[in-house]
């Protein structure tokens, strides 16, 4: 009896990582594609780009980090949001000027959006080919 929990605990746990990893690495996937996504709307030269995707990779980061620590309190989460913004901004303006780097906010809020559209649209069965799949692109 304890050999049959031993084995069904060890299959269990290594169901669990495997699904942990599966998220791990879409989610890695995600931030690539909407690094790509942002530095093609901004127009960005090789040289910019590659300043841009660290810094734009740790914005990610403490975003991700400021969204699980304070969604408790909604005001509170957007104020840190909007903080975290304007130093990151800053960032960007040193990278890319003053107009792209508001842009930056821009794309990312229309990247999510995109990609929100597409999961909506998979979720209701419309996975079938045509204009559409363009965008589908994002997630791939």
């Amino acid at each position: 009896m304890k050999t049959f929990f031993f084995i069904f605990s060890f299959v269990l746990l290594s169901v669990t990582a495997s699904f942990a990893q599966d998220e791990d690495s879409q989610g890695a996937k995600i931030r690539e594609r909407m690094t790509e996504y942002i530095q093609k709307r901004l127009g960005l030269s090789n040289a910019e780009a590659e300043r841009f995707s660290p810094v734009f990779l740790n914005y990610f980061n403490d975003l991700r980090k400021t969204n699980q620590d304070s969604k408790e309190d909604r005001l509170v989460q957007q104020q840190k949001i909007v903080e975290l913004r304007l130093n990151y901004r800053n960032q960007f303006k040193n990278i890319m000027g003053e107009k792209r780097s508001n842009d930056v906010f821009i794309y990312e809020r229309d990247f999510i959006q995109e990609v929100k559209d597409i999961r909506r649209e998979r979720m209701q069965g419309g996975g079938g080919g045509g204009p559409r799949n363009k965008r589908a692109g994002l997630l791939q």
